[in-house]
């Protein structure tokens, strides 16, 4: 019977069956009924099962953040690069530049709190607070 306590036995198995010899059955078990057994809740289960999820969604939160900065500074970077051969090719003056230092924070600036709170709203849903 599933769940029954017999007594340990002392020898051999045999995989062949032969006379003689001791042989066992094993007993098929599934995830719900183990949790049952262990008195695991449903809310238990179902954050086990969540696990993954919040940790391929944390990983992809930071790859989103990180790569968000990445192309601001890359673009950043290539119109600096031709503000400064405007200038070298006296296009422009230095006073009339297109990126100043104003605009590489207001840049860096927007897209760090845009990033950052799209992050706060998915990791509040994925990760919510234990209740008081």
């Amino acid at each position: 019977m599933p769940g029954e306590r017999l007594p340990p036995v002392e020898g051999g198995l045999n995989a062949h069956g032969e006379l003689g010899t001791l042989s066992a059955t094993g007993v098929v078990l599934n995830l719900s009924q183990e949790a049952d057994r262990e008195g695991v809740s449903v809310a238990d289960q179902i954050a086990l099962q969540d696990a993954g999820l919040r940790k391929s969604v944390a990983y992809w939160i930071i790859g989103v953040f990180i790569v968000a900065n990445l192309v601001t500074l890359a673009v950043l970077s290539i119109l600096a690069h031709l503000d400064q051969g405007n200038i070298e090719s006296h296009l422009i003056e230095p006073g009339d530049r297109i990126i100043t230092s104003q605009v590489f924070m207001t840049l860096l600036g927007a897209t760090t709190v845009q990033v950052g709170a799209i992050m706060v709203i998915i990791a509040r849903y994925l990760f919510p607070g234990r209740p008081a």
